[in-house]
């Protein structure tokens, strides 16, 4: 699914360039346009080409589309632009009745008509306001989309959240005019105006995935915040949160390797060969009580590592008849419904020993949180070899350092 980001998120960066670059550095399709655009669209499309950027689709004030709709079509010409959208009313011009609501509707098929006329199509884009019921029992947003039947929806999932509602329910029941999403978070304090990057929230993410990829007519996942104190930040978190929250399959037990744990003698040596010769870049390290190193984390790519871990007895690698490895990980959607599978195929769960020599069986399902912050459980296979399951936080320290990298290769 294409990744564009809405450039109001962007309103504070110093410039549109550089939003641009940090845009482009973290690996999104494209942008979603606003008023920031329209002074001299032809300009702003050859820095969308520079850097392989698309603008399928933008956000057009009502009044312009009314007003000056030859201007309209003259910015989708310029930008290719496909997809137009109302952002929303100012406070002062919603409607306070149902007939009001119904109103606009006619006028918002009127303007549908002609730029579907043009080969363009029309959206509308939701706050929270349209979503809560009048005093007939019927939304606002009903009223527009019955009006316009030609009308496409562009839903503001952070928005249905905020007034208090469930996205999946907007989402099925309007699934066959759902062209586009904005996917934000929401949090409860107020550093900023009580948005949260996508999975940073307070919100679970897991069943409104599930849902989109069920929409037939679903164009594009937009990256939104409204008020975002770092704009690098929110761009690379998004990104990361996304793709994983879109890789994850309800049903598969297992998303793959996520790391291979060795126990080294020589920690420095060690380092050098996979950071030197391997390529290998490290991410973060983990102390002892004592301030010792317990393990350093090696980036292989975004989604398998290598740790090290020092101490190990012996100044050579075992002989091919011995174990030779630390551990396995497994990577897993969901480690409760993973373990409870398990354990009714007969595996026992298992927690580590209080001096870290081993891990034993346990009763129960053994789901404990990691050091870096992360949820896992462990099993032994029959020779003893063991395996974590991990499920991954976006809070954890691998997801943060990977939105650190990111956000550093944007600047």
């Amino acid at each position: 699914m294409p990744t564009l980001v809405q450039l109001y998120s962007a309103r504070n960066v110093q410039s549109q360039t550089e939003a641009l670059d940090r845009i482009a550095a973290v690996g999104y399709d494209g942008v979603e346009g606003c008023w920031l655009n329209f002074e001299d669209p032809a300009a702003f499309r050859k820095e969308l080409d520079l850097r392989s950027l698309a603008m399928p689709q933008a956000h057009v004030p009502l009044e312009m589309l009314e007003n000056a709709f030859d201007r309209v079509v003259d910015l989708t010409r310029h930008l290719d632009i496909y997809t137009v959208i109302v952002p929303g009313l100012p406070e002062d011009g919603r409607p306070s009745s149902t007939d009001g609501w119904r109103n606009l509707g006619e006028r918002l098929d009127i303007v549908e008509g002609k730029l579907r006329a043009l080969g363009l199509r029309f959206a509308w884009h939701n706050h929270d306001f349209e979503l809560i019921s009048l005093p007939d029992g019927r939304t606002p947003i009903d009223i527009l989309l019955e009006g316009a039947p030609g009308m496409d929806w562009e839903v503001d999932v952070g928005w249905i959240l905020r007034a208090g509602q469930d996205p999946v329910l907007w989402l099925t029941s309007y699934a066959g005019r759902i062209v586009a999403v904005h996917l934000k978070d929401i949090q409860p304090d107020i550093l900023e105006e009580g948005w949260a990057d996508l999975g940073f929230g307070e919100s679970n993410w897991s069943d409104v995935f599930r849902t989109l990829r069920a929409l037939p007519r679903l164009a594009a996942h937009v990256a939104e915040h409204d008020a975002p104190l770092d704009f690098s930040r929110f761009v690379s978190r998004w990104k990361i949160a996304h793709d994983r929250l879109s890789a994850l399959r309800p049903g598969r037990s297992f998303e793959g390797f996520t790391h291979v744990a060795l126990k080294v003698h020589d920690l420095d040596a060690q380092l050098s060969f996979y950071e030197r010769v391997m390529g290998f870049r490290e991410m973060f390290r983990l102390p002892n009580d004592d301030g010792s190193v317990f393990l350093v984390y090696l980036r292989i790519n975004d989604r398998q590592y290598l740790e090290l871990f020092p101490g190990a007895i012996g100044e050579h690698a075992p002989t091919p008849e011995e174990r030779g490895y630390q551990h396995m990980c497994l990577e897993v959607a969901d480690v409760d419904a993973t373990v409870e599978a398990l354990r009714a195929r007969g595996a026992r769960m298992c927690l580590w020993r209080d001096d870290l020599s081993g891990i034993c069986e346990v009763e129960g399902t053994a789901i404990t949180t990691g050091r870096d912050g992360n949820r896992q459980s462990w099993i032994k296979d029959p020779e003893g070899n063991r395996i974590e399951l991990m499920e991954l936080n976006l809070a954890g320290m691998q997801y943060g350092a990977m939105g650190a990298r990111l956000s550093s290769s944007a600047r």
